[in-house]
């Protein structure tokens, strides 16, 4: 792997890790639900991205699966999020 490639991942990953830092902030802080909301689905978001980066560094397709099911969830959390604060129930 080439020397240039590895520095971009590595600023890549510190990038991502401080994006899920301050989304964590935002989600503990938020002062409205809509705010945790988002702060979550980009918390999902960047932990795909994580992963992607990850698998690319090692060199490893293991991981891709769980990049399938991540989506699924944060995709799944975000709509029933945003439908509970549109009707004020999800079912």
């Amino acid at each position: 792997m080439s020397p240039f490639l590895l520095i971009v991942m590595r600023l890549s990953l510190g990038a991502l890790f401080i994006t899920v830092a301050l989304c964590l902030y935002r989600l503990s802080l938020g002062p409205k639900a809509a705010d945790r909301a988002v702060a979550f689905d980009t918390i999902s978001s960047v932990f795909v991205g994580i992963i992607c980066v990850l698998c690319i560094k090692w060199g490893s397709t293991l991981y891709f699966d769980a990049v399938w099911i991540l989506m699924l969830l944060g995709f799944l959390g975000s709509a029933s999020i945003a439908k509970y604060l549109i009707q004020g129930r999800i079912f």
